[in-house]
């Protein structure tokens, strides 16, 4: 086992462990998988969606998702703007919305991932809700999703949500114990060996 796959069992303790920080906001009730995804697709065609630090078909960790472009909603960018960037935000609105198309090639898309933050709906977890869809909409995973918070709890205090590459980079270990199966593309393991010093440990 290498010392970056070790992560696993302390990203699951931290998960079991973790408490709120954020007060006792009121409950609200989550979205149906498909008033979500109506939201995405929207938001997916919003002039001037983009997240602060990303761009359009900017490189991925894995074949499945090369390609990505990642989105934010109104409230979201101006938060980020804000802090001065992803990495200085430690807490998102309520009503967050951030999703990341992914792409095997330009124009290929193969899925959206999206984050929703909903007051009272996952304290330990800071309120997100996590969701993957195909690209029609068809949702594949909805709600508590434990991978995502698992992989996302790496980048806790920055509110669970990672800069775009190459602000910050996963280690190849990492991703791989996560995906198995599933190679590191050579463009991602490029952008590491650039910038070691933007690897999250």
């Amino acid at each position: 086992m290498t010392r970056h796959s070790s992560l696993i069992p302390i990203v699951a303790a931290l998960l079991l462990s973790s408490t709120c920080l954020a007060g006792s906001a009121p409950s609200a009730a989550p979205p149906s998988p498909r008033a979500l995804w109506q939201r995405i697709a929207r938001l997916m065609h919003e002039p001037g969606s983009i997240l602060p630090g990303s761009r359009i078909d900017q490189p991925g960790s894995r074949p499945v998702d090369a390609y990505t472009i990642d989105r934010a909603d109104p409230a979201s960018r101006q938060a980020i703007l804000h802090a001065g960037g992803i990495v200085h935000l430690h807490r998102y609105p309520s009503g967050a919305l951030l999703i990341k198309e992914n792409f095997s090639r330009p124009g290929r898309m193969t899925g959206v991932t999206a984050m929703l933050k909903i007051p009272g709906y996952d304290a330990s977890d800071r309120n997100w809700l996590m969701a993957s869809y195909a690209p029609n909409g068809h949702v594949l995973a909805y709600g508590k999703v434990a991978t995502c918070i698992g992989c996302h709890a790496l980048v806790r205090r920055q509110d669970f949500v990672y800069a775009p590459p190459p602000t910050q980079l996963l280690p190849v270990a990492f991703i791989e114990a996560f995906f198995p199966g599933q190679k590191v593309t050579a463009i991602y393991r490029k952008l590491i060996a650039a910038h070691p010093a933007n690897v999250v440990h």
